[in-house]
């Protein structure tokens, strides 16, 4: 497995030529991350991380671009804003024609925490091929009350509640970083 750190590379526009498993991370970024895979049985997990406070403004665009067959994109992008944060987030799945039997997976949730909190997440696909497995979805909401009240009911407090249940939501992604791929950031 090929860890790619987006936070630390230099090259946001990344080709992947050989099979195999890579699993690409990113966390409080703005930018364009490219990714092209140009080889059958490629495998690449893209998992992002946002917490925005005060002013923050990230503004991200993927693109899972699916030049051979039989390759497999998963992204996952998770997000806690605050304050007067922002998020933009637009991203493309490309199946080229020839890309039959790929599979891609873009998913991007989010958690308001505040009424002066902007998100604007739009997901798209693109898809010439014919014989493949593709799906998209982005969710925004707020904390469940419910949930909240559950827990201050078993004496937690409000404040530890909230921060339990955000922590939660974005623990998936950590979780699968170091069960599913051995590496902690």
């Amino acid at each position: 497995m090929k860890f790619i750190h987006l936070n630390h590379e230099k090259n946001t526009d990344i080709t992947l030529t050989e099979p195999g498993k890579y699993v690409a991370f990113m966390k409080n970024i703005s930018g364009e991350f490219i990714f092209h895979m140009e080889a059958e049985k490629i495998d690449l997990e893209i998992y992002g991380v946002f917490d925005g406070k005060n002013q923050d403004d990230f503004r991200i665009h993927t693109v899972q671009h699916h030049a051979a067959p039989n390759s497999i994109s998963n992204l996952l992008i998770k997000g806690v804003f605050d304050d007067e944060s922002k998020f933009h987030y637009t991203g493309l799945v490309k199946i080229d024609k020839n890309a039959q039997g790929s599979h891609a997976y873009q998913k991007n949730q989010n958690l308001i925490l505040s009424p002066a909190v902007f998100v604007e997440s739009e997901p798209f696909l693109e898809i010439e091929a014919n014989e493949v497995f593709c799906t998209h979805g982005s969710t925004t909401g707020k904390l469940n009350e419910d949930d909240i009240y559950y827990l201050r009911s078993r004496g937690i407090s409000d404040g530890d509640s909230r921060k339990l249940l955000v922590d939660g939501f974005l623990d998936e992604i950590l979780h699968k970083l170091k069960s599913e791929h051995n590496t902690t950031i």
